[in-house]
């Protein structure tokens, strides 16, 4: 039998025992036998066709004055590049799908004594073969530098950190927003330390490389860190791992986002939702739920809650007399003097105009509060200079007791105000319990 008509004849007998070779190539392993099969029987069809085409010398001659048209066996090896490319086949295993190939072919192709051209034939079939080889890899090649083209200038034009490293922080590839961060060229960059670059900006990028080389699962997160002028920045970050045909990890691509300017907004919008834009203490709205929060945790410890409610005395003198700004400026100071006043874990808010609250959480004992109250009151009697001219106030303060004054946010807040207007009516300038003082605070 002319191996032409074997090739054809026998296609899917050569093709399982290929097929047992090619089952030994990493990346062939994950493909089922279509995937793997893909323009195998056309590609056998167009060496046969080879063979039986002109003689070697014949072909070249044509080949070589550029004459030749291309042949089918060009066509379908360069869509098997094509494919394996898409398919992640390295350059390695697709050139042993076609040593596999050969080997099949000359193994099981037993009946030669029957054909007086056996070394002619061989010798077309390996130049098929080597052909094949050629134009897989040429469009293989081809489309790879290709991709890469499109992938490089996608990322260099993108205004995030892009990067490729091996699991030791060697960079294998950096974009052009990552080379102008560092500093350095980006054909400088290849092979460089990428944790030392990373170091000033990204501080603990290492850890978290490390652990999607160990899980091989994506890592996403934000990295924060103070920049020059005391502004802090910060970058949200993607690392995603990139595993060999066996499953290992062999790098790590990542990108990083400045996203500082994005963060500085959003806080903005909170503090503006929850804090008094003229004093930065929180504002109503804060107040509630921080309230509601420390009612809970009272309810829970056992532990006394206290609530005061102030009142500014003679504030709207001074507005009239100095003036809407020195009144903005006189609240202020009055803010400052009554957070001077408390602990950091006491909540001082301003609920509107010149009313003001406190929350005084895990109060052991009762006297405390009086004592607290006497050195608000004093603080806030002192003298303010202002831009307008010095001006001076007083406050009512009035006090509600969880749980003995009510169980409830609304409840303690309706008695703390009417506590207030007890103090302002017995002469301004003091504070009043709702529902007087309690006995351990007598003493």
């Amino acid at each position: 039998m002319r191996l032409a008509e074997f090739l054809r004849t026998g296609a899917d007998r050569i093709l399982d025992e290929w097929e047992a070779y090619a089952r030994n190539i990493p990346s062939a392993r994950g493909l089922d036998t279509e995937g793997l099969r893909d323009h195998a029987h056309d590609m056998l069809a167009a060496m046969a066709a080879h063979i039986e085409g002109a003689p070697v010398a014949a072909e070249m001659i044509e080949r070589a004055s550029g004459r030749a048209a291309r042949a089918v066996i060009d066509m379908q090896a360069a869509q098997h590049g094509a494919v394996r490319l898409a398919q992640g086949f390295s350059i390695t295993d697709a050139v042993a799908e076609f040593r596999a190939l050969r080997s099949a072919v000359l193994m099981l192709w037993n009946d030669r004594s029957g054909s007086p051209d056996v070394a002619d034939e061989i010798i077309r079939f390996n130049e098929a073969v080597d052909q094949a080889v050629s134009e897989s890899l040429a469009r293989y090649s081809s489309l790879r530098d290709y991709q890469s083209r499109l992938f490089d200038a996608l990322l260099s034009s993108s205004p995030d950190l892009a990067f490729i490293i091996e699991p030791g922080g060697q960079l294998i590839y950096a974009n052009a927003a990552f080379a102008e961060h560092v500093g350095i060229p980006a054909a400088k960059l290849r092979g460089a330390d990428f944790y030392a670059l990373a170091a000033t900006f990204a501080p603990e990028i290492e850890v978290h490389v490390d652990q999607v080389v160990r899980s091989q699962a994506v890592d996403r997160g934000e990295l924060g860190f103070s920049a020059g002028g005391g502004r802090r920045q910060v970058y949200e970050y993607l690392l995603v791992p990139v595993l060999d045909p066996q499953g290992r990890s062999e790098a790590v691509a990542g990108t990083a986002r400045d996203v500082t300017e994005r963060k500085e907004a959003e806080e903005r919008i909170r503090r503006s939702a929850n804090y008094d834009h003229l004093t930065e203490l929180p504002n109503r709205s804060l107040f509630r739920e921080r309230l509601e929060h420390e009612i809970r945790h009272a309810a829970r410890s056992g532990l006394t809650l206290a609530l005061l409610f102030l009142d500014l005395d003679g504030f709207k003198a001074v507005n009239d007399r100095l003036g809407h700004a020195a009144g903005d400026q006189l609240l202020q100071k009055v803010a400052r003097r009554i957070s001077a006043c408390v602990r950091g874990t006491d909540t001082v808010a301003r609920l509107g105009g010149d009313e003001f609250t406190v929350i005084l959480a895990d109060v052991a004992r009762p006297a405390a509060i009086e004592a607290l109250c006497a050195k608000m009151l004093a603080e806030i009697d002192k003298p303010y200079a202002l831009a307008a001219g010095e001006a001076r106030v007083s406050a009512s303060i009035g006090i509600t007791l969880y749980p003995g004054d009510g169980a409830s946010l609304d409840e303690l807040l309706r008695k703390a105000d009417a506590a207030m207007y007890r103090a302002k009516n017995a002469g301004r300038n003091r504070y009043r319990f709702f529902a007087g003082v309690p006995e351990a605070a007598a003493h």
